[in-house]
């Protein structure tokens, strides 16, 4: 199936309309169309005009509707790919792209609640002192980022390295290792997954 297909089997959404939670939609929705990505990742389309996106116990929900031309990278750079190429795609190749994006803004804004401003403290600090600071947290993050990437394959090793380190896009990292975009999202979620997994470990 298509995602033109998608889209003309289920219901268009309200704009404004309560996005319903997770738990909600996989209790009371009907589901339509379901691909396991991996494991711990898949992908539901509802007959309620939802799709539930789930990756290593997070999900996001969002309207099937709203999934149309696709825009990646920066202002500068950002490419953009249109609805009508998704629409002739295989169904679930939009709608995974708009879920790694919204958990990827979500665990942003949960990074940035629990980030402490110390704008005002900083003016009571010595410079060394915030300096040397700032030096021990840099080597602590790239040894955190170094043991967590050891878990990784050889190639998701280099896709979640270029996406979240180097900050390329899906469409250029999929250039790079001469793959489908669609290949470069399910390496990033299964390398997260591992990650994850391997984190909880230790």
């Amino acid at each position: 199936m298509t995602l033109q297909e998608l889209k003309q089997s289920v219901e268009t959404v309200v704009p404004g309309q309560k996005i319903p939670t997770a738990k909600n939609i996989r209790e009371s929705g009907v589901a339509v169309a379901k691909e396991k990505l991996d494991g711990d990742t898949e992908i539901t389309a509802y007959r309620n005009g939802y799709a539930l996106y789930s990756n290593c116990r997070v999900a996001t929900v969002f309207p099937i509707h709203t999934c149309g031309g696709y825009v990646y990278g920066g202002s500068r750079d950002a490419c953009s790919i249109e609805e009508k190429l998704f629409d002739r795609e295989v169904w679930y190749l939009r709608l995974v792209l708009e879920g790694e994006d919204r958990l990827a803004h979500n665990r942003e804004m949960k990074e940035r609640k629990k980030t402490v401003s110390s704008s005002t403290a900083a003016e009571e600090w010595d410079k060394d002192e915030i300096t040397g600071d700032r030096i021990l947290e840099q080597m602590i993050l790239e040894e955190m980022v170094t043991e967590a990437l050891s878990v990784l394959t050889g190639q998701q090793r280099m896709a979640v390295t270029r996406f979240y380190l180097q900050q390329k896009t899906q469409g250029q990292i999929a250039e790079e290792l001469d793959v489908t975009v669609s290949a470069v999202s399910k390496l990033i979620s299964r390398a997260v997954c591992r990650m994850r997994r391997s984190g909880a470990r230790a």
